[in-house]
C-alpha cells in the first residue's frame, strides 16, 4: 500500500522508496540547523541548571513544520510564540519542533543523571491546542523522546523527568524541544521559560 505522503499529488512512490528518503531529507535538515547553531548568549547555566527566559528565547530554532518568533513586547513578558503547520503524526519525527540548542557546558553535565525538563507555556488564545509535545534530543546516544502534556490559556509550568544516557564520546549537540500544536492546525502557544534541571548532581 502507498502512504498518504508517498501518493501525494500526481506522484506514487513506493513506501520501501519513501521512507528512506524521507528520513535521509530530515537528517540533511537537521544538520544544516546545526551549522546555524546559536551561542545561547543570553541562556542562564550553572552546575544544576539551564534556564532560557528573557532575551534567551530569541535563540530558539523551527524545524521543519513548525514555526517561531520571538516577541518581547507581550504583556506577560518576553515569550516565545510558537506555532505548527502540520502534525504531529506526520512530522513530529522529522525534528526537534521548536527547539533550544543546550550549551555544551552543561551538555556535559548530565551525563547518567537524572533530569527534569520544564516549560512555563500557554495558549495563545482560547482555541488553542490542549496538548503539546515536549522532549530532549541528544546526538546519537538516547533522547527522551516526545512526551505529550497538557496545555491551557493560563501559564503553567508542565515537566517530565528522564534518566539522561551515560555520554560515551560522542558528539555534543543536544536540543529542547517542543512540537506547539500537534494538530497542524497553526494555532500559537506561548513559551515564556524553558528550565532543564539536574536532580540528583553529583557532588
Amino acid at each position: 500500500m502507498m502512504s498518504r505522503l508517498a501518493s501525494f499529488g500526481r506522484i506514487n512512490i513506493p513506501d520501501w522508496v519513501f521512507y528512506p528518503l524521507a528520513g535521509g531529507v530530515a537528517a540533511l535538515m537537521i544538520v544544516l540547523a546545526l551549522m546555524m547553531r546559536p551561542v545561547n548568549a543570553a541562556a542562564v547555566v550553572t552546575e544544576r541548571e539551564l534556564v532560557f527566559q528573557g532575551a534567551a528565547l530569541a535563540d530558539l530554532v523551527n524545524g521543519p513544520g513548525t514555526n517561531v518568533r520571538f516577541d518581547p513586547g507581550h504583556a506577560d513578558g518576553p515569550v516565545a510564540r510558537a506555532s505548527s503547520t502540520a502534525s504531529f503524526e506526520i512530522a513530529g519525527t522529522l525534528s526537534a519542533g521548536v527547539a533550544a540548542f543546550v550549551p555544551q557546558e552543561f551538555e556535559r553535565r548530565i551525563s547518567g543523571q537524572r533530569v527534569r525538563v520544564e516549560y512555563e507555556v500557554r495558549t495563545a488564545g482560547t482555541d488553542g491546542p490542549s496538548n503539546v509535545f515536549i522532549g530532549y534530543f541528544t546526538s546519537g546516544y538516547g533522547d527522551s523522546g516526545w512526551r505529550e502534556v497538557p496545555v491551557t490559556p493560563q501559564f503553567t509550568t508542565v515537566s517530565f523527568e528522564w534518566d539522561a544516557p551515560v555520554y560515551a564520546g560522542q558528539e555534543y549537540t543536544e536540543t529542547v524541544g517542543i512540537w506547539p500544536d500537534p494538530g497542524g492546525e497553526n494555532r500559537e502557544i506561548l513559551i515564556r521559560r524553558i528550565r532543564v534541571l539536574l536532580l540528583n548532581p553529583d557532588p
